[in-house]
Parts: structure tokens; C-alpha cells; sequence
């Protein structure tokens, strides 16, 4: 047999998780069999449940992410069906029992989560079973870091996936479970993830208060207006995305006194900070103050208070103030050294400048998120970069060139960190960007 079992880790609805030794690999690894409950079998067939396993399996393979839990060895056709992923310190759960603050992993596991999501979402998928129970913290040489597991309830959006959820036997957990899905996991959109992130966020900062199920959740402070934002009983009242509920919550949870420079910093940052959609005249306000700054920590301030919302409004309102805004964000990229979890909310907004900006603003973000991602070794940075590289117009990639050559830019190093960090495929690059690496 290849696997040795050592001790069984735990349980769940569906399937059994053992820490075993592989044999083969002599390797220590976590092996999740499928073995159903009574309670479950009494409500779906044994048939269903082992296609949902199956399918858990094949959706969680397809999904390369460093905080999604990778899938070793799969073994689809044994009876019963198994898998083997990396073994796991300990879940989410089992900290917050522990210590529902989290101590000093708190930034690092909320952020985590926040980019397995996002992966997921842009993957076309959406969890429905987000808690605690389904985050394993992993050791490694760089460090702590979280990863999302147990996807026996993921769906594809607008998929018409059976609907194996009549009881809480079958579904998913209450307490982090949207109200949209009470009747219907079909459902499920990836504000139904928000939801079930804001429930975690309660639990860590309400001390695990008890709460009503499938219901808007409140605190109080600037935090409690996130988690009631993720939780709204309608879903498109929720964020919108990954990047503007990562915006707010960085915001909230690295919000320090601030000593203004100036009274016009402090006005303009006001204007900023109001949280309702600012006039052609405060906009003016704020341009006239970055144009007129005299120092990178001073226009650093002001952007670090524009939000996603902003951006998005000047996109749709003013698209040369749009314009304008990306160069500021751009610039100060390949000028500044930033908080590591503030440099995945600075490439948030740089994909939308990307997305929606002209050929040059598209070309300096690519090598503003290439200095960032790689000076500061992160992998989101990194990988959202990384998309950018491919699928170019070939006036892009001309202007890129162009760029490089003006700048002196080292793209061939940063190509090649990318490539040890994230697993970067150089020949992914048009022939002309590959011919300089």
C-alpha cells in the first residue's frame, strides 16, 4: 500500500482526512477519502455525494494559486475514491479557538484568504462553503501563509449544478452561509463568498459573539462597516469584488494617526475620506494638490486615500483625470517601498488603469508592477503582472519595447525573478519581449 496512515486529522460530512506517509514520495501528506456520513447518506445518495467528491477534486486541481491548497496525487478511480494535498499546521478554525485575534497572523491570514478567493472567482468559480474549517495555515521558509481547501461545494458561476443541499447535512454551514443560498446553492454568485468572509471577520472581531444565520451581520467602528457591507441581505449591495473589499479592509486595519504636511493635505485627504462621490470641483481640488506636492510621500498620502470607488467614477466621468491618476500611481510604484499587504491593494488598482487606460499607460503599469511585484517579492504583484504579459496588441508590445529601452528597465531580471518565485514561464512572452530576456 502506498500510504501509511499515522493518525486521522478529521471528519467532515463527506470524507475522512488522514495524515499518512506516502511511500513513494516519502513524503508526510494529508489523505482526504471519501467516506460519508450516516446523516448525510440519509438525505443524498451515495452516488451524488461521490460525483460531488469526484468534483471537488477535479475543479481544486484545475486552480494553481499559492493560497489555494494544491492537489498532489489524485486517485479518482479507487473504491473508495482519495486524494492526497500537503499537511496542514492546523485550520483556521483550530487558531481562532485558540486566539480569535489571531496575534501576528492576522494581516497575513485575512489577506490570504482575500487572494484564494479572488483566484477562485477569476477562475470562473464560487466557493459556498467559506469558514474557518475550510483555511488551512501552512510553515514554510518564507513563512506563515493560509490556503483555502475543501471544495465540495464549489460550483462555475451560471453553472446549473445539482442542487444536493436540502438540509444542513448536505450544504453548507449556517452560520457563514449567505441568505440567498437558504433555499437554492444554485444561487451562488461570488458575493455569497463576501458574505461568508465578512461572518469570519465577525468571528475574529467580535470575539465569536453568537449570530443570526443567514442574516446581516454589525459591529461596531470602521470594521463593523466592512463586515456589514460583505453581509448585506442583498447580494448586490455587498462589495463588488475582491479589490475594493481588500482596499477598504487594508484602510481599516493599517490606519494610523496621520500628521499632515499641510492644511491643504489635510483638506484634500477630507474630501477624500467623506465616502460619497466627490464634485468636478473637490477633483480639482485633489489634482491641484498632487501637481503642486513636493515630495513622493506627499502624493504617496494622497493616493493611498483613493479608492477603488474613485478610480472607478473618474473611469466612467472624466477620463482624462482617469489618465492622469494611473500616471500618479504608476510613478510612484517604481518610486517607493510600501507595506507588503499594501502592494496587492496598489496592483488592485493598477488593473483597472490597465484594463480601461490608453497604450501608454498600460505599458507603464506593466513595468511599474514588474519593480513592484519583484522588488517587494509578491506573488500577487507578480502574478497580476503576469496576465498583463500575455495577449498584448502589437502596439502594446511595441510601446513596451519602447518604454524598456527609454527607461533602461532591467526586464530581463525581473522576468527571470518571476520565474524562480511564481513559476513564470518566459516562453508565454511575444517573440519580441522573449527576444530580450
Amino acid at each position: 500500500m502506498r500510504y501509511t496512515i499515522q493518525e486521522n486529522i478529521g471528519h467532515g460530512g463527506f470524507a475522512r482526512v488522514d495524515k499518512v506517509y506516502d511511500t513513494q514520495t516519502s513524503n508526510v501528506v494529508a489523505l482526504k477519502i471519501y467516506e460519508p456520513l450516516s446523516v448525510v447518506l440519509a438525505h443524498v445518495d451515495d452516488l451524488s455525494l461521490k460525483r460531488r467528491f469526484v468534483r471537488e477534486v477535479q475543479y481544486q486541481s484545475g486552480v494553481i494559486h499559492p493560497n489555494v491548497v494544491k492537489i498532489l496525487d489524485a486517485h479518482l478511480d479507487n473504491d473508495p475514491p482519495c486524494f492526497t494535498m500537503p499537511l496542514a499546521e492546523c485550520t483556521l478554525g483550530d487558531e481562532l479557538d485558540a486566539d480569535h485575534t489571531l496575534g501576528n497572523n492576522l494581516n497575513t491570514a485575512l489577506f490570504n484568504i482575500l487572494s484564494g478567493l479572488e483566484c477562485l472567482h477569476n477562475c470562473g468559480y464560487v466557493h459556498r462553503d467559506l469558514k474557518p474549517a475550510n483555511v488551512l495555515k501552512f510553515n514554510s521558509p518564507q513563512g506563515v501563509y493560509y490556503a483555502i481547501s475543501d471544495f465540495g461545494l464549489i460550483s462555475a458561476i451560471n453553472s446549473e449544478s445539482t442542487n444536493l443541499t436540502g438540509t444542513n447535512a448536505t450544504g453548507g454551514t449556517a452560520l457563514y452561509a449567505a441568505p440567498e443560498l437558504m433555499g437554492d446553492f444554485r444561487r451562488a454568485t461570488p458575493a455569497a463568498d463576501i458574505y461568508s468572509f465578512g461572518a469570519i471577520l465577525h468571528d475574529i472581531f467580535s470575539g465569536r459573539a453568537n449570530r443570526v444565520p443567514y442574516s446581516e451581520i454589525s459591529l461596531p467602528g470602521p470594521i463593523g462597516d466592512i463586515i456589514s457591507k460583505c453581509t448585506k441581505n442583498l447580494a448586490i449591495r455587498r462589495y463588488s469584488s475582491i479589490a475594493a473589499l481588500r482596499d477598504d479592509l487594508y484602510r481599516v486595519l493599517t490606519t494610523t494617526p496621520v500628521t499632515f504636511s499641510s492644511r491643504d493635505q489635510q483638506r484634500v485627504i477630507g474630501l477624500l475620506s467623506l465616502g460619497t462621490e466627490l464634485t468636478d470641483h473637490q477633483w480639482d481640488s485633489v489634482f491641484f494638490y498632487l501637481e503642486r506636492a513636493e515630495n513622493n510621500a506627499e502624493i504617496d498620502i494622497v493616493l493611498a486615500s483613493i479608492t477603488i470607488e474613485h478610480i472607478n467614477t473618474l473611469k466612467n466621468n472624466s477620463p482624462e483625470l482617469f489618465a492622469a491618476l494611473g500616471d500618479y500611481f504608476s510613478d510612484i510604484m517604481l518610486a517607493q517601498s510600501f507595506d507588503f499587504d499594501y502592494c496587492d491593494v496598489l496592483a488592485s488598482k493598477a488593473k483597472i488603469f490597465f484594463d480601461f487606460g490608453g497604450l501608454g499607460m498600460k505599458a507603464k503599469l506593466i513595468l511599474a508592477l514588474l519593480e513592484l511585484g519583484t522588488s517587494h517579492n509578491r506573488w500577487y504583484v507578480e502574478r497580476t503582472v503576469s496576465s498583463m504579459l500575455t495577449n498584448m496588441s502589437p502596439q502594446l508590445i511595441e510601446r513596451l519595447l519602447a518604454e524598456i529601452r527609454v527607461t533602461s528597465f532591467n526586464f530581463s531580471g525581473k522576468i527571470i525573478h518571476m520565474e524562480q518565485s511564481i513559476g513564470y514561464n518566459r516562453q508565454v512572452l511575444p517573440q519580441q519581449l522573449l527576444g530580450i530576456v
